[in-house]
């Protein structure tokens, strides 16, 4: 049976701990929630299918993605020869109250933009520093994540449906895939045919940030990705390609928003 690779031994005693990440065919994910006693959240990274819990069904396509429970009895139904996940299984003593509080129940699905995409992202990156408090920052995004999921988790039926919620969806990856580019807020209202005002006032209302708190974000996570995975690019490479026109500019917002330096940080992933 495959099983999400743990690196790290982790502390059993954590109130919240990721415990492997993996990528999983459908056979090899109902294997896993048969026997494993780990909490997951699974993304769809190709194929269409269904997947149901009690009186919970939801369609499966690429970016769905679901929060699944240990024992759990879960139906599958595969609608492609290709259903293919990231699996992300987490476990602690705070768990089972902490998600009910948090009113998540055994089957929850949402789409992973905005904050959520953000969030999964950095939790994989985190995964891989060597920082001696990498456990806790691991934790600490996995609560953010799980918190985020209340909020966003809600809305993943009026989302589907809604008109807003999808142009919104083809501005986020119109940032994903400029981000590097000298973007503004008008170039963004354009883009929607909207004017500003009104766009930040509903991406805010849909992502809880305006559009260029996502961009700004986008393009930090970005840079952690190019300063973990090449230590000879500098700083200043980073921030012109990443799209920030200044480097001291770059500088002073990644260390508000990761409360280090751009080479600091390189140094707690790399060691």
């Amino acid at each position: 049976m495959p099983k999400p690779s743990k690196g790290k031994t982790l502390d059993t005693e954590m109130p919240l701990m990721i415990t492997g990440k993996n990528q999983l065919t459908l056979d090899e994910l109902m294997n896993w929630n048969d026997h494993s006693r780990d909490y997951s959240i699974v993304q769809c990274i190709g194929g269409t299918g269904r997947i149901a819990a009690k009186d919970h069904e939801y369609s499966i396509r690429e970016g769905t993605a679901l929060i699944m429970f240990p024992e759990v009895t879960y139906r599958y139904h595969n609608l492609s020869d290709s259903l293919l996940f990231d699996c992300l299984s987490f476990n602690g003593y705070l768990l089972p109250r902490f998600l009910h509080t948090l009113q998540i129940g055994e089957l929850r699905a949402f789409k992973p933009d905005g904050m959520l995409h953000i969030l999964l992202h950095e939790i994989t990156l985190a995964l891989q520093s060597r920082h001696k408090d990498q456990i806790w920052h691991v934790s600490a995004l996995l609560y953010m994540l799980l918190v985020r999921l209340t909020l966003e988790g809600e809305r993943y039926g009026a989302y589907e449906r809604s008109d807003a919620r999808l142009k919104l969806g083809g501005l986020v990856t119109f940032i994903k895939q400029n981000y590097h580019q000298d973007i503004s807020l008008s170039m963004l209202a354009q883009q929607m045919n909207v004017t500003e005002q009104h766009l930040n006032r509903i991406f805010k209302k849909e992502f809880q940030m305006t559009p260029l708190d996502y961009l700004t974000r986008y393009r930090l996570l970005k840079a952690k990705e190019m300063l973990i995975h090449d230590d000879v690019i500098t700083a200043h490479e980073i921030a012109q390609a990443v799209g920030f026109n200044s480097a001291s500019y770059f500088g002073s917002v990644f260390k508000k928003y990761e409360g280090v330096s751009p080479i600091e940080l390189r140094k707690q992933y790399l060691g």
